[in-house]
């Protein structure tokens, strides 16, 4: 596994890695937040768990009001238990432009992914 930024940090030279874990999406949902990025889409921002670069993902986002941000760990109790309306489970992975040595041509980021659960919360 990488080594994991302090927040705010600068990226890491890491070679590239196809790589998750526990971690990275627990970091994820410390780290990013969710804004309006326009009509029907909400933007989430952050910095990558295992690199640090700073990434923006659009997620279409029409029937939700406000969204929360749950860690993988979560995502899969709430999801055996009883998902709720309005839950979504978002897959990320890292998109940086940054220098990873060994990156697939053609491929972008460093390799790492994890997954979010984006949930409407109530008004």
């Amino acid at each position: 596994m990488g080594v994991t930024p302090p927040p705010g940090s600068q990226p890491l030279d890491l070679p590239y890695e196809e790589i998750t874990a526990p971690e990275y999406a627990a970091l994820a949902a410390a780290l990013f937040t969710l804004e309006e990025g326009g009509p029907d889409v909400t933007v989430l921002r952050g910095s990558c768990p295992r690199c640090g670069a700073v990434l923006e993902v659009p997620v279409a986002a029409q029937v939700f009001r406000r969204l929360r941000l749950i860690p993988f760990q979560d995502v899969v109790r709430r999801l055996r238990a009883a998902p709720r309306a309005g839950d979504r489970v978002e897959p990320m992975l890292c998109t940086c432009e940054d220098t990873h040595p060994g990156r697939p041509e053609g491929r972008a980021g460093c390799g790492a992914y994890w997954t979010l659960l984006l949930t409407e919360e109530p008004g």
